[in-house]
């Protein structure tokens, strides 16, 4: 059962075409990874086996319905628990909706198990996605299997946890500023935020800036589950020959990065050249695009959640009822400022675009912090005081519309995963996923 856990998700989809291995094996496999791992990671809500074993069944019997190349053909994988899967509780992390089972799945989650994905389970998450840690009151702590006194992010931290442990090959998650590639990023995995539109789920987003894309434990793993999500096929245009790479340790002097953390990017980055890339450094202009970020966030906050405050009241966390309350005092001409940094930032970055094909740079600028004592959310200080310094790397790629990476480049010396953000244009996904198997390779981190 081990060695099938330890096969890339590529690999495991080949052997189930092939009829080596059934979908029912490797259910068996997962079943018994998350009796051994799960008491102590606690990366699942709730795992839902029974539900996918008939799925299971039904595939052995009519394995034609997934035999597209580009599909899974029995793969287990985990959904984040904001989307809904029939029969499957949808709690969001939050105690009011503990009940909460829907009796139809999003179009999302239809699609992947319409293309060959298994769902085993959902992933937790902070409440609403709300705070800087995957904690919440309904199941406690998720806990970063690479080392469990540091946090393994938010707020697809279940997801990136899931996958870091075994218990899965691939998984879901959602990421609005940073929520995906964060995660990825601490637990040592493969992230992808994928180009706002390609990949529709959930309710949708007021402010534009969640989407929803794939973690895996290698990039051609995440491109896997990728095709599988995506709402239309995607033709990836002609790769550059030789692509252009713009690296920066710190946004352009910007941001203060972990001097360990800016060193193992660097070194990675020094090897592009190796692989075909050309390199130079620079950055796009980022003034004033976090503290824009920042406003439209506690906006959205207010219009996505604000009833729901209002109606539950202190039933929901106050991480939530803060963030609710802030998205409220915000005047109208700064969030009007807000929304005009952020249609210069795609302005001016698809300028810079028009120079490079990549922008390379640490995913985030400190490594994980120590895990605070009891539920909080967030980290003690000063490591919420670095955290928040460092957090711009992340929120680029959303403030300028674009697709961006988290792929694994080393480890610091007390041994916590660093991440090399690859952030592209628009529709550059699949390129960034190809760079993100180089850097594997370069990094020695490849599958």
């Amino acid at each position: 059962m081990d060695d099938l856990l330890r096969l890339s998700a590529v690999r495991v989809v080949e052997a189930l075409r092939d009829r080596e291995v059934s979908p029912l094996e490797l259910l068996d496999a997962v079943e018994v990874r998350l009796a051994e791992v799960e008491p102590v990671v606690n990366a699942l809500t709730t795992a839902c086996l029974a539900r996918a074993r008939e799925r299971a069944r039904r595939l052995c019997a009519d394995p034609a319905g997934a035999g597209h190349p580009a599909w899974l053909a029995g793969l287990p994988v985990t959904v984040k628990d904001v989307v809904d899967v029939a029969g499957v509780p949808t709690t969001y992390g939050s105690v009011p909706y503990r009940d909460n089972v829907p009796t139809r799945s999003d179009p999302l989650v239809e699609r992947i198990e319409r293309r060959g994905g298994i769902v085993v389970g959902k992933t937790s998450v902070p409440e609403f996605c709300s705070g800087a840690d995957t904690v919440n009151a309904l199941t406690g702590r998720t806990a970063n299997p690479v080392d469990a006194t540091v946090s393994c992010g938010a707020s697809s931290g279940g997801a990136a946890a899931a996958v870091a442990a075994g218990e899965v090959w691939c998984g879901h998650g959602t990421d609005t500023a940073g929520s995906i590639r964060i995660p990825a990023a601490f637990c040592g995995v493969v992230g992808l935020r994928p180009t706002p539109g390609l990949v529709s789920g959930g309710d949708g987003d007021p402010a534009g800036f969640e989407v929803h894309g794939p973690l895996a434990r290698t990039a051609a793993d995440a491109g896997l589950l990728f095709a599988a999500m995506l709402a239309e096929p995607v033709r990836a245009p002609a790769r550059p020959r030789r692509p252009r790479v713009a690296f920066s340790p710190d946004l352009g002097g910007t941001v203060p990065v972990d001097a360990e953390v800016g060193r193992l990017c660097a070194r990675v980055a020094q090897r592009l050249p190796d692989a075909g890339y050309r390199v130079e450094a620079d950055a796009p202009a980022a003034d004033g695009v976090h503290d824009a970020c920042l406003t439209l966030l506690a906006h959205r906050a207010a219009v996505l959640h604000g009833d729901r405050v209002d109606r539950y009241r202190t039933t929901v966390g106050p991480v939530l009822r803060a963030e609710v309350a802030a998205g409220r005092r915000i005047p109208a001409d700064r969030l009007d400022a807000a929304r005009r940094t952020r249609a210069r930032t795609r302005r001016t970055t698809a300028t810079f675009f028009e120079r490079y094909d990549i922008l390379a740079l640490p995913t985030f600028g400190v490594p994980p912090w120590p895990v605070p004592p009891g539920p909080a959310p967030y980290p003690e200080q000063p490591h919420l005081d670095r955290a928040a310094t460092v957090w711009p790397l992340a929120t680029l790629a959303p403030m300028a519309g674009c697709p961006a990476v988290s792929v694994p480049c080393g480890r610091t010396a007390a041994g916590h995963p660093v991440g090399l953000q690859l952030v592209g244009p628009p529709g550059s996904d699949h390129h960034l996923l190809r760079a993100a198997a180089d850097v594997e390779t370069l990094a020695g981190v490849a599958a």
